[in-house]
């Protein structure tokens, strides 16, 4: 799909962006909390880069990897249409292994959300309805989706998820089978216990239809799109049991928008302590804004 020649090439220049604090010379096609999609090339990007943390090791990143190439597997045997996504690496310089999901840039009025947008209110409208059937289908107690509208795209009368790089997969015990430990590293390392214990908590959220699409609804709050909160708990509610409420979504919602600037500010704080204290480079590209304090389209 894209040549290690040119990841090689965007990994320096992300590498020049976190020194200088400078992403001009990217092209951010969109993030989440916690990964950011780079377009490449840069001025007519035909693919979008999901730069991974930094691995200690090729047996870290190919640990990564399986559960990944696995995560994808399981969602495909329950329905779910996968955007195609190729796994890159390459050794660095400094020993150290770069990843990135790569795959193709999707228009973004092709994004659920952004279809919204465009749309009437309607619980009768085919995407609402293709991306409940699916979460349901879905979500077992091992396996989970972030069905937030925005990891959703809308081809051929069809949802397709995009959202895999931190694959939402659980053991027979009930533990992640997600290394976290290369994401928690972007945060001041006292701190990585208590948020490893937050962050599985949120992810048993993706675990069920019902929290799976819980948290859809709230993510539609977060998306200033009022009109459609109503209809979405309509089709979620055909679905699920109990009934999803109104004030669910607003506190999930309210308890997300503290948590994540929070968070963004414990990464900047880290990036401080690491390069002006201890001298070190700081290996992650963090984003101006969550995209809970971002300007959303009206």
């Amino acid at each position: 799909m894209i040549e290690i020649a040119d990841l090689e090439a965007l990994e320096r220049s992300v590498a020049t962006a976190v020194r200088s604090r400078d992403s001009s010379g990217l092209n951010l096609l969109g993030h989440g909390e916690i990964s950011l999609a780079l377009g490449w090339p840069v001025d007519d990007p035909r693919y979008a880069c999901k730069r991974l943390p930094p691995f200690d090791s090729q047996e870290q990143y190919r640990a990564y990897a399986a559960v990944v190439e696995r995560y994808i597997a399981e969602l495909q045997q329950r329905g779910v249409r996968v955007v195609e996504t190729e796994l890159r690496s390459f050794v660095r310089p400094d020993g150290r292994v770069a990843g990135f999901h790569v795959q193709p840039a999707l228009p973004p009025d092709s994004l659920g959300i952004e279809i919204l947008r465009g749309s009437t209110p309607s619980a009768a409208h085919p995407l609402l309805g293709s991306v409940v059937d699916t979460v349901v289908g879905a979500t077992t107690a091992r396996v989970g989706i972030d069905a937030q509208l925005s990891n959703w795209s809308w081809k051929d009368e069809e949802v397709w998820q995009l959202d895999l790089t931190t694959p939402f997969l659980f053991d027979e015990s009930g533990r992640p089978r997600l290394d976290l430990d290369p994401f928690l590293a972007v945060l001041p390392a006292v701190l990585r216990p208590l948020v490893r214990r937050e962050m599985v908590k949120l992810m048993r959220r993706w675990m069920t239809p019902r929290g799976a699409l819980l948290d859809m609804a709230a993510n539609v709050i977060k998306a200033r799109l009022d009109g459609w909160l109503d209809p979405v708990l309509e089709r979620v509610n055909e679905r699920v049991d109990p009934p999803v409420t109104r004030e669910e979504a607003q506190r999930i919602y309210t308890d997300d928008r503290r948590l994540w600037p929070w968070l963004l500010r414990l990464q900047r704080a880290n990036r401080l302590w690491q390069e002006r204290v201890r001298r070190r480079p700081f290996e992650f590209l963090l984003p101006e804004h969550t995209t809970y304090e971002e300007p959303v389209p009206t």
